[in-house]
C-alpha cells in the first residue's frame, strides 16, 4: 500500500535536493513561528521532535513543521484537501506571517490510501502553475499545463494495477494518482514517502520536523507540557535511529539484490562423472568379463539398470551385445534380451533401444492449466496477481461499485 502524506513545502533555492541530502537541523523556533502562521491566536506547544515520516502517521490534532534555511515544511490537516486552488490565499498568508521571500515557490503533497487519492500542487510567485487531485476513476481538479514528468503517466507507462479480486474499471486513469503525485515530491524535493525507496530518494526519516499541540490563546505552557516534549523526544529519537538502521539494511539488501540480478554470477558446472548417459538412458557400469563358458552363445555377466522406468527390480542378468548392434538394431536375438532375476522371471522387459525411443511424457492436465488459466505465469503480460502489494501504489476500490455509490450518494465512499 501507498503512504499517507500531506505536506507543503517552500522552496527557496535552486537546489532543494542537495540542501537536504547534506543534513538538515531544525530550527525549533522559526518552525514554531512557520506553524503559528496557521493557527493565529492560538498557542503552539512542542510535543515531540520527530522526522517527516513519523510525522505523516501521528495524530491530526497536532501541526508539523521544519525550518531548514531556504527550506521549510508544515504538515496539518488544513491541507489534506482534493481542492488544491482554494489554498492559494492561505498559503499566502502563511508565507508573509512566516517572513518567507516572495521568490520560494510553494508545493503542496496530499495522498490518502483509504480513497486512493493522490493530489499536488505548485505555486510560483503567488500565482498557483500546477494543480491535480483524483481518485482512480475521477479527475477532481486539474488546472495549468502538465510538467515533463507527468508524461510517462498520462502515457500510460505506469499502468494501474487491481488488488486481487478487483475487477479493472473502463473508466479509470492510465496511472494511480497518488503514485503520480510522490513523483512531484521526488522531481521537487528527491524523495517520496511510499516504500521501497528508489536507490537515489533521500530518506525522509533523516528530514526533522518538530510537533507541536494547539491550545486555546489563553493557555499557559507549564512544566509538565516541558518533561512531556522532553519524554516524547526522547523515545522518537530511538525509533528513529531503529527505523533508519533498518530502512539502510532494507536499501543494501536492495541494492545486492539487484545488482545480483544485473550481472548473474555463473555458478560452476558440478562435476560430471566418466561415461555418464543422457537422460533416460541406461548403462551398465564396466566389468571385467568372465572366463568363457562351453557351447554356443555370448558370456555372460551381471549388470545393473539405472532407469527404474525400464524395469522395477535393480538388478538384472543381462547379456554382453555388440554396441553397435543395439544402436543399429541388427544381429539382435531372442536370447539377447536381458532376464529379470526375481518373481518376474518370466516377464518380458524393456531393451536399451525401446528405452532410447520411448515418447517424452507430456505436460500432466494440473501443470498444462497453469499456462492458460488467466493472470498465470504463462500469460505474458499480466502480472498482477504474482506482484506483492507491500509498498505499491494499488487500487484497492471495488471499482464501478465504488462509482454508483458515488453517483447515487450513498456508500463509504460517496
Amino acid at each position: 500500500m501507498s503512504a499517507r502524506a500531506v505536506t507543503l513545502w517552500f522552496i527557496d533555492t535552486d537546489t532543494p535536493v542537495d540542501v537536504l541530502r547534506s543534513g538538515v537541523t531544525n530550527d525549533v523556533d522559526a518552525a514554531k513561528k512557520l506553524a503559528s502562521a496557521i493557527y493565529g491566536d492560538s498557542v503552539l506547544v512542542p510535543s515531540v521532535d520527530t522526522n517527516l515520516a513519523a510525522a505523516m502517521d501521528s495524530d491530526s490534532s497536532q501541526v508539523y513543521a521544519g525550518f531548514y534555511g531556504p527550506l521549510t515544511v508544515v504538515s496539518c490537516s488544513l491541507f489534506a484537501t482534493s481542492k488544491p486552488s482554494t489554498l492559494t490565499r492561505t498559503v499566502e498568508t502563511i508565507r508573509t506571517a512566516a517572513s518567507i521571500p516572495e521568490s520560494a515557490a510553494a508545493v503542496l503533497l496530499y495522498t490518502e490510501p483509504d480513497s486512493a487519492t493522490g493530489v499536488f500542487a505548485r505555486w510560483e510567485d503567488g500565482t498557483l502553475r500546477r494543480s491535480f487531485a483524483a481518485d482512480p476513476v475521477s479527475i477532481i481538479e486539474d488546472d495549468g499545463l502538465p510538467y515533463p514528468f507527468e508524461k510517462p503517466f498520462w502515457g500510460g507507462e505506469h499502468p494501474l494495477r487491481y488488488a486481487p479480486g478487483v475487477a479493472p474499471d473502463p473508466l479509470a486513469l492510465p496511472f494511480h494518482p497518488q503514485q503520480l503525485a510522490e513523483q512531484g515530491n521526488r522531481e521537487w524535493l528527491g524523495f517520496r514517502f511510499t516504500r521501497p525507496l528508489a536507490p537515489s530518494d533521500l530518506e525522509p526519516l533523516t528530514i526533522p520536523v518538530t510537533g507541536f499541540a494547539i491550545r486555546p490563546a489563553d493557555y499557559e505552557p507549564t512544566d509538565a507540557d516541558d518533561e512531556r516534549y522532553r519524554e516524547a523526544s526522547a523515545t522518537a529519537a530511538a525509533a528513529t535511529a531503529a527505523a533508519t538502521a533498518a530502512a539502510a539494511s532494507a536499501r543494501e539488501q536492495a541494492l545486492q539484490a539487484e545488482a545480483a540480478a544485473q550481472h548473474p554470477v555463473d555458478a560452476p558446472p558440478a562435476p560430471v562423472p566418466g561415461n555418464t548417459p543422457a537422460v533416460g538412458i541406461p548403462v551398465a557400469e564396466p566389468v571385467a568379463a568372465p572366463p568363457m563358458a562351453d557351447g554356443p552363445g555370448e558370456p555372460e555377466v551381471d549388470a545393473d539398470v539405472v532407469d527404474a522406468g525400464i524395469v522395477d527390480t535393480e538388478v538384472v542378468e543381462a547379456e554382453v551385445v555388440d554396441v553397435e548392434a543395439v544402436e543399429t538394431g541388427a544381429g539382435r536375438s531372442e536370447e539377447s534380451r536381458p532376464v529379470v532375476e526375481s518373481e518376474l522371471r518370466d516377464a518380458p522387459a524393456a531393451s536399451v533401444e525401446d528405452a532410447v525411443t520411448a515418447p517424452v511424457p507430456s505436460v500432466n492436465a494440473g501443470e498444462a492449466a497453469n499456462f492458460d488459466e488467466p493472470g498465470s505465469y504463462g500469460e505474458p503480460g499480466n502480472v498482477e496477481g504474482e506482484l506483492p502489494t507491500n509498498g505499491e501504489y494499488v487500487d484497492e476500490s471495488a471499482g464501478w461499485t465504488r462509482r454508483v455509490a458515488r453517483y447515487f450518494g450513498f456508500g463509504a465512499d460517496k
